[in-house]
């Protein structure tokens, strides 16, 4: 059996896995058109505070070494022959496969800006580029610079600047920051902590124009403002990257669209990770989440059926984390504001006081959504009630306690529901 995978990052890794843990003979080639080898994408801001780049690895070439797989750096497939079971890539030569799994990942979304094409405009989502921005910075001592967007990657990338002494400015569309990932109360948090570690904002606005003779001097809003600038980061977010899809006429809505077996509308086809839409476990949709546990989680589920074990992934559960603030930890899972009245809402706001804050989200006697500013202790406990869909109407109150743990759950659960949560697919065995 031939394997092939594009891409190299977490559901690359977790394909291989997954068809190793049924065929330990197949040949697995890996396609990617970067040459930084397999590192974690959620830690690329990281080299800003000058974090050695060997940190950044996730799986180095030890680990595909042992799994006996082939790795074709800085070579880009630019076409999928779905007749001839062929991936041509940009050298010419044509990879064959039985199996191919499309993880071509996300890519940055830059609007039409005039002026983007000057010197000192960067976007932050590949570590080339990260590389590129902090020589920048430094070999220009650069002074002051923008982030258009107020996601992770853009409050991330502003937060190191600002530590490295760099005036820092985010500018934002929404009229908070996270605006799609966490609730107000949470958003205030963070905005308050970012605004005292001295970095400005400007929401309901979005930069008209980069102004520069061949390098960044200064942005102009829409709303007439002019903020001083020597280097601009483009963070609004990433789309998924289905190009190489397109090329084998792969069904598309948002993402590549996937069955639970994660195989395309293409025969010998599957695909994983930010560039697909799957399952949400809190509301039963199919959307794009661009996170790296589930780009894991899907690509070892790809590949365990690539390799002939069926099984079906059970859909993933949005959780993010601000890693950067060290001082005040920040965590949320699926839903975090409630979208009708159908919907019960707990809260635990003791921040001023004690420093955290609690909230979550119920619909139907099940937590579908949480929010833990502060203190994140034990709200993995949190997370595996949700994906187990648990009935929480006996203990819901305790939800948002601060010492909310395992001995307020039933203790059947404490075993049984919870700490052999399959969901997670952390436990996984051939002979089950």
């Amino acid at each position: 059996m031939k394997y092939v995978i594009v891409g190299n990052s977490a559901a690359a890794v977790g394909c291989i896995n997954g068809i190793r843990k049924v065929d330990r003979e197949g040949e697995i080639t890996v396609i990617t058109y970067e040459k930084e080898g397999c590192y974690s994408k959620p830690m690329i801001a990281d080299i800003l505070i000058d974090l050695p780049e060997e940190k950044l690895i996730y799986k180095d070439r030890k680990f595909f070494e042992e799994k006996s797989v082939r790795v074709l750096l800085g070579t880009k497939a630019i076409k999928i022959d779905a007749e001839k079971q062929e991936v041509v890539l940009d050298t010419g030569i044509a990879e064959k496969y039985d199996r191919l799994l499309i993880s071509t990942g996300a890519k940055p979304f830059v609007p039409p800006i005039k002026g983007c094409e000057k010197d000192g405009v960067f976007t932050f989502t590949e570590l080339s580029k990260a590389k590129a921005a902090k020589e920048y910075i430094e070999k220009n001592g650069v002074k002051s610079a923008v982030i258009i967007g107020s996601g992770f990657i853009g409050l991330e990338v502003a937060y190191f600047l600002r530590k490295k002494g760099v005036n820092v400015s985010v500018v934002e569309l929404l009229d908070k920051v996270l605006g799609k990932a966490l609730d107000g109360r949470g958003s205030e948090i963070v905005e308050k902590i970012m605004r005292d570690a001295g970095i400005n904002f400007f929401f309901n606005d979005t930069v008209e124009e980069i102004i520069g003779t061949s390098r960044v001097e200064k942005v102009k809003l829409k709303s007439g403002k002019t903020i001083e600038a020597e280097a601009v980061i483009i963070a609004i977010g990433v789309r998924p990257n289905t190009e190489l899809a397109r090329t084998a006429n792969a069904k598309i809505n948002r993402g590549i669209d996937t069955n639970l077996f994660m195989e395309t509308s293409v025969p010998n086809i599957y695909a994983a990770g930010d560039c697909v839409e799957n399952i949400d476990i809190t509301d039963g949709k199919k959307k794009n989440l661009p996170l790296f546990p589930l780009a894991f989680e899907q690509g070892l589920v790809a590949g365990l059926n690539m390799a002939g074990k069926k099984m079906k992934y059970l859909g993933g559960l949005p959780l993010n984390s601000l890693k950067f603030l060290e001082e005040l930890p920040v965590l949320n899972a699926g839903i975090v504001e409630p979208p009708d009245s159908t919907y019960e809402v707990l809260v635990n706001d003791k921040f001023e006081k004690r420093g955290y804050y609690r909230k979550a989200i119920i619909k139907d006697d099940r937590l579908v959504g949480f929010v833990a500013v502060g203190e994140i202790d034990r709200v993995g406990i949190l997370t595996g009630i949700i994906r187990q869909k648990l009935n929480v109407s006996p203990f819901k109150k305790k939800l948002v306690d601060i010492d909310f743990g395992l001995v307020h759950l039933p203790e059947s659960w404490r075993k049984e529901k919870i700490q052999q949560d399959k969901t997670g697919y952390n436990d996984w065995r051939p002979e089950e």
